[in-house]
């Protein structure tokens, strides 16, 4: 079922997207990994079909939350290296968007950092054409794989995710610090913002806030919520500050 992750000002705390997430709920039994269906997914050859329902889901509650005045700013979907490798991908995109009446900067598309950087022609097609259509992009994970600043450059992306590895020892561990860090200067000179993912209590984000992140996500924000159980969470926050 597909639920959605609040993502919320390092300082301000003030709500500037979701992401859209899915879960292979199983009544009466625990829930079944993410990372289990997704590889089952993959191995089955229904990775490319899971990504688009997820994405157009998304965009359709997206669209039902605007006719109701529901203020979300913008919804964030992951899509896979296969999805980026689909010619008709920025078609479908589009046709998603059109369909709901959504602007395109109204949707972030988050791919992993090793796709973006493998150079494969099809996916940096799609990338260049996505962003020329006004979809925002996204780097997941970002600190995991290999990264290669002489092409991140170049690529048209918005936002960088700052990987959970680091957020869970920046209390205690110089090295993690350190590295994060580095990837948030890396972020502030190439103009791009930083998201500090798996974020799960108060002194991760004070750290996060005094190295000058921009965005948190995470349990301390709020676990994954069903659309009816966001919009109430949604109610409920601070108005924005002056």
């Amino acid at each position: 079922r597909p639920l959605d992750q609040p993502v919320v000002g390092a300082v301000t705390e003030e709500v500037v997207g979701f992401e859209a997430l899915i879960r292979w709920i199983r009544p009466g039994k625990p829930p079944i990994p993410t990372d289990a269906f997704i590889a089952l997914a993959e191995e089955c050859g229904l990775i490319d079909e899971l990504g688009r329902w997820t994405l157009e889901e998304a965009c359709t509650q997206m669209a039902d939350w605007r006719r109701r005045g529901v203020p979300v700013p913008r919804v964030s979907v992951n899509l896979s290296a296969i999805n980026f490798e689909q010619q008709d991908l920025p078609a479908f995109i589009g046709n998603v968007l059109g369909k709901c009446g959504l602007s395109p900067d109204e949707l972030m598309v988050e791919v992993t950092e090793s796709v973006m950087l493998a150079q494969k022609p099809e996916v940096l097609a799609n990338i260049d054409a996505i962003h020329r259509m006004g979809v925002h992009l996204s780097i997941d994970d970002f600190g995991t794989g290999y990264s290669s600043l002489s092409h991140l450059h170049r690529l048209p992306v918005s936002e960088l995710k700052l990987d959970m590895s680091f957020v869970h020892d920046l209390e205690h561990s110089e090295s993690a610090r350190a590295l994060t860090t580095s990837i948030l200067r890396i972020g502030e000179s190439l103009s791009l913002k930083v998201v500090a993912e798996g974020v799960e209590n108060a002194a991760q984000r004070a750290v996060l806030a005094s190295l000058d992140c921009d965005l948190l996500q995470g349990y301390y924000v709020s676990r994954p919520l069903s659309p009816h159980s966001l919009e109430r969470w949604i109610s409920l926050q601070p108005p924005p500050a002056a």
